[in-house]
């Protein structure tokens, strides 16, 4: 069965309509060189020459070369930019099908082979359908006229040079597997190569402070030095089949010569005839070298092919599939019921209304994080069900889904960029005002003050030149920006100071949407309406916010640890209730 994905690394039936219209003129300028060019010899070789005839021979040929030329000149400019536009769509379908993918899908591929789909395939892809089948296509059918006309001055020089020609294939036809294992082995060993320089950049600190440079400049030397022979193989290959497509070339020269001589001999042809298949031999050298190139462009192709078909056939999501409908969140009530996740969350079932702050505890592993995962979207239950305001999860899309969320989490870093491209990055049109209410509730204000552009800061990748809490808090503006109904924080106060950490709980106390919360701290968790505690991937208990809070008061009394970390104002009253959402129904 064909692969539905190969229609996107075809060439629309326009563009070959294209390529075929522009082959056959270069084909009939051909034809005209060279019938014009045998038409002029024979003049010439019956002694006494007519002048005023040869001119206009001789310009007309002047003009079928040229035409021939501005040809050549349009083929490559068409053909380039047919394989630009194939891959432009090609890149945009593989992002589509990447942005698709959860975390746990793209877990076991590496990022140096999804850049090489994006980058080295993509690139050789282009090759092929420019230069390889688009204008071999061109050489093809240049070839078959140019044969076509010498067959039409003498059918024995049209076959000896066809002869020649098939010889030179067949040769090619051999190389043309060697060349195809040095490819994949090329590409495995460039992918090695690819992830360990990524992983040094993103790891050069652990290198250093672990003092294993060398070590490290070891295994890339021998990385590096695997690339490099495998590359010397592929040179020496496509050199061989380089040198095969010229000597045919020249080969065909040769023979035409010693058929012609026998022609001649025998009064088949004249001398005229003889030169123009030369001549003919000569101009479809190029035609020739080409199809031998695009010969090997196919080969390096079938790999690169290969691998995005395979990545576009892997398992992916569509964020926009027409047969759902859109989130709508209204009060922000969320339920779980029998929630399972193969190695992360086991039938939970659990409920946090509309407008409520739930505080989720529990030791490390104990699914917390996939918890906020699944509520996302970034991981997909295996069975069970997940409803928001009486609307199925799975029965909306994902970009509505994600829209409606806003997220704090140690695996989603800051991009590269502005601060305000990072604040605003998912409300990109928030307004002036609303950028402000995000800085003041954060206490972000005095930071973009203190920084040199202030909201035009440039920030390296993942927000290095800032201070860990500083990025943090950068992290929750982003995740605040347009008051989203339903948040989910991870552990946000993992590198903040205690003046920040009330901050954030201020923040948190006068936000109107529903917060699930990941913590470790009981202070954090004091400020819940509920508490939902975790282990083994299970809600083992969950409790009302005030029944937490007197626990803390009995720790007090107890003069337990907890007792410390509470602030005064928690053992002096409750927390005021968290204000709720307005139902529309409610109207």
């Amino acid at each position: 069965m064909a692969d539905p994905n190969a229609k996107y690394l075809r060439l629309p039936g326009r563009d070959i309509a294209k390529v075929v219209a522009i082959a056959i003129v270069q084909a009939t300028t051909l034809v005209a060189f060279l019938w014009l060019l045998r038409t002029i010899l024979d003049d010439l070789s019956k002694g006494q020459v007519d002048m005023t005839a040869v001119s206009k021979w001789i310009a007309a040929l002047l003009v079928v070369t040229l035409i021939n030329a501005a040809l050549r000149g349009v083929e490559f400019n068409m053909t380039e930019k047919m394989g630009y536009a194939l891959v432009r769509r090609l890149r945009m379908r593989l992002y589509t099908h990447l942005e698709g993918m959860s975390p746990r899908q793209l877990q076991h591929r590496s990022r140096g082979s999804l850049l090489m789909r994006f980058t080295g395939d993509l690139s050789i892809l282009r090759t092929w359908v420019s230069r390889g089948m688009a204008r071999g296509l061109v050489s093809a059918i240049v070839l078959v006229a140019g044969l076509g006309i010498v067959a039409y001055f003498d059918v024995r020089l049209a076959v000896t040079i066809g002869a020649v020609l098939a010889f030179g294939s067949a040769a090619l036809a051999e190389i043309g597997p060697r060349l195809n294992r040095v490819t994949r082995r090329v590409r495995r060993r460039r992918s090695l190569l690819t992830s360990n320089i990524d992983e040094q950049l993103h790891a050069l600190a652990v290198v250093q402070v672990s003092g294993r440079s060398s070590g490290e400049y070891e295994r890339l030397g021998r990385q590096n030095d695997a690339v490099t022979r495998s590359l010397y193989e592929t040179a020496s290959t496509r050199g061989l089949m380089l040198g095969i497509s010229a000597g045919t070339g020249w080969l065909a020269i040769v023979a035409v010569l010693f058929v012609g001589a026998l022609e001649v001999a025998n009064g088949n042809a004249s001398i005229g005839i003889v030169a123009t298949a030369v001549i003919a031999c000569r101009q479809l050298t190029g035609p020739v070298r080409r199809l031998g190139l695009s010969y090997d462009y196919w080969q390096r192709a079938r790999v690169s092919r290969a691998k995005i078909l395979d990545f576009l056939s892997s398992s992916t999501r569509a964020l926009d599939a027409p047969e759902l409908e859109r989130l709508r969140v209204r009060r922000g009530r969320i339920e779980l019921r029998d929630v399972t996740v193969p190695g992360s969350l086991a039938h939970v079932t659990q409920t946090a209304e509309g407008g409520d702050v739930v505080a989720i505890m529990g030791p490390a592993g104990a699914g917390k994080s996939s918890l906020l995962g699944t509520v996302a979207g970034l991981l997909d239950a295996e069975s069970g069900e997940i409803v928001v305001d009486d609307q199925l999860v799975g029965d909306v899309t994902l970009r509505s889904r994600f829209r409606n969320v806003g997220m704090v989490a140690p695996d989603l870093p800051l991009m590269r960029g502005t601060v305000r491209r990072n604040l605003t990055y998912r409300q990109p049109t928030a307004s002036e005002d609303e950028i402000r209410r995000v800085l003041l509730a954060c206490h972000l204000d005095g930071l973009v003050d203190e920084l040199p552009q202030g909201l035009d800061t440039w920030l390296t990748e993942g927000a290095r030149n800032l201070s860990a809490g500083e990025r943090q808090r950068l992290a929750l503006g982003r995740a605040l920006m347009g008051d989203p109904p339903i948040l989910l924080l991870d552990e946000p106060t993992s590198n903040l100071d205690e003046a920040s950490k009330e901050v954030f709980r201020r923040v948190i106390a006068h936000h109107h949407g529903t917060v699930l919360m990941v913590t470790h701290d009981p202070v954090e968790a004091a400020i819940a309406d509920q508490v939902w505690t975790m282990i083994d991937g299970r809600i083992v208990e969950a409790i009302r916010g005030d029944e937490f809070r007197d626990r803390l008061w009995a720790a007090k009394r107890d003069e337990t640890p907890e007792r410390r970390e509470l602030p005064p104002e928690l053992r002096e009253q409750p927390r005021p209730p968290v204000r709720r959402l307005p139902d529309p129904e409610d109207d």
